[in-house]
Parts: structure tokens; C-alpha cells; sequence
């Protein structure tokens, strides 16, 4: 009987409820299974009906006493820990939502007061606006080369407007997975911008992040036989110079990532981190075939960034980790974990100041003591010419920061 045609005529009543009822014709009907006769539904609910109180069905989904809701498993379960959403739900479905959950707890069926604990809200994604003078809005396709399509005539960049269809300023992700690859266009959406911003399309934008998976992708294959047999880095592996400080830039990757995901959602500094490790590797001079202590670390590096991209580009990582010889999926492996006494600095670059203005800077020890490092800042070579005539008043030292030394001329 579908679709099923509601009818022009009818009557809206001051006194509320579905015009529908007063119409028999529509009303009554056929049931389509036995033949005899049926009433249609007249009255529907707003989807936010259904939509502000689905997560505490979530939590019972097979509790049959009314309403469906099992308070033992709410007090256990509610409130929802994380929500994401646009910011047409700070109006919308998060006040309903938070308007069901006080209602359901003046009734006694649940014991929290609001329903989420954490909110974020994302931010959208915007690109520039084209339009022709003649026939309006154009998709991106047809306004190639600055003209119009139709007519070729010169073509209007308006100002970068959230993507809408009305607007027609959208990309065709079909395009995108055709030429770049689902994962290049996950990881510039992710890059480009934090979540809580709004995200400003760009070619250029996507064609970097298409040339570091491409990097990525080079590297592990350039290694992949030599690493494949070396064992895996232990904690008290011994290393020096560059390897040591792979090393260490592995693990400060593996805590940064873990905390700008775990605590901020922040992907675009998470990425920005492993990219970092990447450059890193491609530093590091290329180790001989027999240094297995060396191939150790490489590896270490290199399945540390295949693991810590997965979330964002899985295709790609999964093709790699499978070609580094591991059997099961990376989507199976465990995160990560970093060694804090690995990722901690030795060194720490001390700034230099004579009254207040930037002179020089030094690295020093990181556990070097304080008037140890106020001496090595007044016997550097640059800070000693200055010094050459002037009387210090005091020498002032901010922990891990700067010396600033206070002369009188």
C-alpha cells in the first residue's frame, strides 16, 4: 500500500491533536495481512522523542518491564561519559536529551541529574563559494580553470561558507578515494584543523597529507627486509648519538599522541607528532645490514608510527603492519606504551638574557644544578664580551628556562 498519500484537505482545530483523525476516509483502511478491517496511525512523535532517551535503553536493551529502562544498569552504566556533536545540538537534542533525563529522575527511573559528562562540540567544514553571474552556485567540476561551465564566463569567489549543497561548495569524496585514497582524505580532515574549529577545505591541504603517507609508505619498504628479522627493542637496549635520540623521540611520540587523543581529541597535534618521528627516521643515517642494535631501533620507530596512525588511517597501516610480518591485524594489537625514563630529556636549552633582552642560549645537563648553570651562562663566549664592562647586580634563574643577568652599565 506504499507510499502512503496524506490527504490536503483537512482542518486544524484550536484544540490540538492530529487533523488526521477527523477524516474516515483516511482513517479507516484495510490491513494488508488479513483483509479485515484497521485504523491507520494518526499521530507520530518527533524523531527527539525517540533520540533523547536512547542512550538509557542502550544500557537495558532486553529489560521488558515498562518504561524498558533497568534501573540497576542505569546507576552502573549513565552518565554517558563522552558527546560529540555539531553545534546545532548545543540547541537542539542536547537540551531535550538533558530535559528527558530530569524528568526520568523526578520519576525515579534514573539516578543521575545530567545525562553527559563531557561535551564537544565540532566544529564544520568549510570551502569557498563559486558563482556564476548567469547561472549561479557551480560545483567545484564546473567552474575548472575560473570559468563557468555552461557558459564560460568568468567566475565569482565568494567567501568560505559551510559546505551545503544549496551552496554547492562540497567535494565529491568519491573523487577523493579515487585519486588519493580514503586514508589521505581521513587524515587531512583530522589534520587540518582541531575538532572544536571549523576545518577550511584545501587542495594544497590534501595533497600534503597524500605526500606523507606516500613518505611513510617509502621508508618502512626501504627497510622492510633489513628489519624484518631483528628482535624487538627491549628497555634496557643500549644506544648512542642519533640512535639514542630516536629513541627517545619514539616514546615522547607514543606519550604525545596517547594524551592528545585520551585527553584532548586533539588529532591534528597527534599526527603533527608522528610526522615529526617520520622526519626523525629519515635523519638517522642508514645503519648497516649486520648493526642489528641499530635495525632495533629502526623498527621500534617504524611500527610505533604504523600503530599510532591506525585509528586515523587504517587501510594503509594495515597494509604495512601485514608487510612487516606480523600475522595478526593491527587493529588487534594493543596501543602503545611509552617508557618515561626513555622519554625524558638529558638536555635542556637554557635561554640567556642580559637585562631582560635575549643574548645567547646554552644547553646544559637537565639535572644540572642551579648556580652551576648561572655560571656556565656568564662564562658563555658571547655573554662574556658583553659583560666585559658592565657590574652585575644579580643573577636571576628561572628553572629550566633562562638566565637573565642584571648588569648596571
Amino acid at each position: 500500500d506504499l507510499p502512503v498519500v496524506l490527504p490536503e484537505e483537512v482542518v486544524f482545530s484550536p484544540e490540538g491533536g492530529s487533523p488526521l483523525a477527523a477524516l474516515p476516509d483516511f482513517v479507516n483502511t484495510v490491513c494488508p495481512t488479513c483483509g479485515g478491517k484497521a485504523s491507520r496511525e494518526t499521530d507520530t512523535m518527533d524523531t527527539f522523542v525517540e533520540s533523547s532517551w536512547y542512550f538509557d535503553r542502550y544500557c537495558s536493551p532486553d529489560y521488558d518491564a515498562k518504561p524498558g529502562l533497568d534501573r540497576k544498569k542505569l546507576d552502573y552504566w549513565m552518565p554517558v561519559d563522552q558527546y560529540i556533536g555539531g553545534i546545532e545540538h548545543a540547541i537542539l537534542h542536547l537540551l531535550y536529551a538533558r530535559f528527558y533525563t530530569k524528568v526520568l529522575r523526578d520519576f525515579g527511573v534514573i539516578g543521575v541529574d545530567e545525562p553527559f559528562t563531557n561535551l564537544l562540540t565540532q566544529g564544520m567544514v568549510c570551502k569557498e563559494t563559486m558563482k556564476c553571474p548567469e547561472h549561479g552556485y557551480l560545483f567545484p567540476e564546473q567552474a575548472a580553470e575560473g570559468k563557468c561551465h555552461i557558459c564560460g564566463k568568468d567566475v565569482i569567489i565568494g567567501k568560505t561558507e559551510k559546505m551545503s549543497k544549496s551552496l554547492k561548495n562540497v567535494i565529491d569524496p568519491d573523487y577523493l578515494i579515487q585519486r588519493y585514497g580514503a586514508d589521505t582524505a581521513r587524515i587531512f580532515c583530522l589534520f587540518a584543523s582541531p575538532p572544536e574549529k571549523d576545518l577550511e577545505w584545501s587542495a594544497q591541504g590534501v595533497d600534503g597529507s597524500f605526500r606523507f603517507l606516500s613518505r611513510l609508505w617509502r621508508i618502512i619498504d626501504d627497510y622492510l627486509e633489513d628489519i624484518k628479522p631483528v628482535p624487538a627493542a627491549t628497555k634496557d637496549l643500549s644506544t648512542e648519538g642519533d640512535l639514542k635520540a630516536l629513541r627517545r623521540k619514539t616514546h615522547q611520540t607514543i606519550r604525545k599522541v596517547t594524551m592528545d587523543i585520551e585527553d584532548r581529541f586533539h588529532f591534528n597535534t597527534a599526527i603533527s607528532a608522528v610526522m615529526e618521528l617520520v622526519n626523525t627516521i629519515y635523519a638517522v643515517k642508514r645503519p648497516a645490514k649486520g648493526d642489528q642494535t641499530a635495525l632495533t631501533v629502526i623498527r621500534e620507530a617504524l611500527e610505533s608510527a604504523v600503530l599510532l596512525l591506525a585509528p586515523i588511517v587504517p587501510h594503509i597501516t594495515e597494509e604495512l603492519w601485514q608487510m612487516m610480518g606480523h600475522q595478526a591485524s593491527v587493529a588487534e594489537m594493543p596501543w602503545p606504551d611509552f617508557d618515561p625514563a626513555i622519554a625524558s630529556e638529558e638536555e635542556m636549552t637554557i635561554v640567556i638574557q642580559i637585562n631582560g633582552k635575549l643574548r645567547s642560549r646554552m644547553t646544559v645537563p637537565i639535572e644540572e644544578d642551579a648556580e652551576e648553570i648561572k655560571a656556565n651562562a656568564q662564562a658563555d663566549e658571547k655573554i662574556a664580551a658583553m659583560l666585559k664592562d658592565a657590574s652585575i647586580v644579580k643573577v636571576i634563574y628561572v628553572p629550566k628556562k633562562l638566565v637573565n643577568i642584571v648588569v648596571k652599565q
